[in-house]
């Protein structure tokens, strides 16, 4: 089932089934007459769902299965105003592990937020979330001592959240930057941080060594180890191999331990990674940020380079949305660059790596689960369209300038090239009607209500675009001999006095030519 060729028409839902036909008629989700069955052809996570005259016939592998069915109703009457389509749809992912990694630097989530993220990847498909705030003590820097009762108590309540959802709540630590690896009194504490966490019923306990020397960083690993990257990959595969034996093997037998190098960006071949790779178990995966840590794109060939690397257990730790290298920036488009063709490669997973701010990170969360689910079919505008939809709601609309012009990737791309257009358009005499269109949208943005999520959240930035289309409507203004220069000077100031970017690489630029031009010099309306 599920051939290369078998996408057919896209649907409005997210992720996009792998096949799905539209059928004649349409229903209220809450009268549908659902039946559910388990069959035995169907791949992990798979499931056939035919709706027809008011009925929804599931088949599934499983208790997965039978779950993203569901979630595929639910979404087929969000997007279709309640009512759920006549269709035959037949799905499984094409990455087995797809997730989010609560993995940057900055002020950790709330445990609220948690819980939402895992009722978010539920609802997307997403089977994993992955607990690893590099600011919380007891995740790095305090590795060596207990989680205290109510740290412990919040981490097991996310994993009962997260079995209620069908994803997989995985406890990272991150040992790697004080560890001694030649002591076995450190691995019995790793040990023992581990075991609590297991037995208090986590299901999986990761292992990080990323943002670390590449050297040993004492006396006692450069004498066992050597004092290179391939020492250093050595010790930390020696840690892999010794924890999944003591650790993992005697509690989960089946269990397969999920880790981080710390030479983790590139597609090439270095001492630390061979040496790492050729000392790990075999039932062990490696986390990997494609050619670089922040990348505009991956390519299939990127990822056949790595696996030469790294052997047949490549995992995707994606750093988009993630926003904690530069906290005035928010990413709220859809994931681009990535590749359609990961089935039968080294690829056996992907997370999101979100933004620190919670509710604006999961539009990105959205559209990554689309690309992850089914890679072939993703398309990042209709992704875009319907995350949208999820994640702001009754909202969307009001959001939609914000979104947009917010919505660039990588980092370095400009961040808003439509807006840029209609600046130069304006600038070169043509038209001016685009810009002051798009920029008066900025304005409005201030009046929207920020009492609920992600509004709330975006506040920041609703304001920077607010200002920011005030300053560029001001110059527009002074053009056209309705605004004095003082007036445009000081919209500017208030505009670049925000911390939070918005339109940064257009708006003040055009204002500044604007200004350095004859007032009287007039521009096509």
């Amino acid at each position: 089932m599920l051939e290369d060729d078998a996408i057919l028409d896209p649907m409005p839902v997210l992720p996009q089934p792998r096949r799905a036909e539209r059928r004649p008629g349409a229903w209220p989700l809450a009268d549908l007459v659902v039946t559910e069955s388990t069959v035995a052809d169907l791949p992990a996570e798979g499931y056939r769902l035919e709706v027809a005259e008011g009925r929804a016939v599931v088949e599934a592998s499983g208790p997965h299965g039978f779950r993203h069915a569901r979630a595929t109703l639910d979404e087929l009457a969000d997007a279709n105003g309640g009512l759920v389509p006549g269709a035959v749809i037949e799905d499984a992912p094409a990455l087995r592990r797809r997730g989010i990694i609560e993995g940057f630097y900055g002020e950790p989530w709330s445990h609220e937020e948690r819980l939402a993220a895992l009722r978010l990847a539920g609802r997307v498909k997403l089977n994993s979330y992955v607990y690893a705030p590099k600011d919380d003590p007891w995740h790095r820097e305090r590795w060596r001592e207990l989680y205290p009762a109510d740290a412990l108590q919040r981490l097991v309540e996310l994993a009962r959240e997260g079995e209620a959802h069908g994803v997989d709540v995985v406890v990272a630590l991150h040992p790697a930057g004080s560890m001694v690896f030649a002591d076995d009194a450190e691995h019995e504490l790793l040990a023992a941080k581990a075991t609590q966490l297991l037995d208090a019923g986590i299901p999986s306990v990761a292992l990080l060594f990323d943002d670390v020397p590449m050297t040993p960083t004492n006396d006692a690993d450069r004498e066992r180890f050597g004092d290179d990257g391939a020492g250093v990959g050595t010790a930390h595969a020696l840690t892999a191999t010794r924890f999944r034996a003591d650790v993992l093997r005697p509690r989960q037998a089946e269990a397969e331990l999920l880790v981080v190098a710390t030479d983790y960006a590139g597609t090439g071949a270095s001492d630390y990674r061979t040496a790492f790779a050729a000392g790990l178990p075999d039932d062990t995966y490696v986390w990997w940020t494609g050619r670089d840590i922040v990348v505009g794109d991956i390519t299939r060939a990127d990822i056949d380079a790595a696996g030469e690397v790294f052997g047949d257990r490549l995992l995707l730790w994606d750093n988009f949305p993630v926003n904690d290298f530069d906290r005035g920036r928010a990413f709220l488009g859809p994931l681009v660059g990535r590749t359609a063709d990961v089935e039968g490669s080294a690829l056996h997973g992907a997370w999101t790596n979100p933004m620190v701010e919670f509710a604006p990170g999961c539009f990105g969360m959205a559209a990554f689960a689309d690309w992850a689910w089914n890679p072939a079919a993703y398309d990042p505008d209709r992704a875009a369209r319907a995350a949208l939809r999820i994640v702001a709601g009754t909202d969307a609309a009001a959001l939609a300038p914000l979104v947009r012009t917010l919505s660039s990737w990588p980092p370095s791309a400009p961040m808003d090239p439509a807006l840029a257009e209609a600046a130069d358009a304006a600038l070169a005499g043509t038209d001016t009607a685009e810009l002051r269109a798009r920029l008066e949208e900025f304005v409005a943005l201030r009046d929207l209500a920020v009492d609920r999520e992600p509004a709330r959240s975006l506040r920041p930035w609703l304001e920077a675009a607010s200002d920011m289309g005030a300053a560029g409507v001001t110059a527009l203004d002074f053009a056209d001999d309705a605004a004095g220069r003082a007036d445009v000077e000081s919209a500017l100031a208030r505009a670049e006095a925000h911390t939070a970017k918005v339109a940064t690489d257009v708006v003040p630029g055009f204002v500044r030519a604007v200004l350095e031009r004859s007032p009287d010099a007039g521009m096509t309306r």
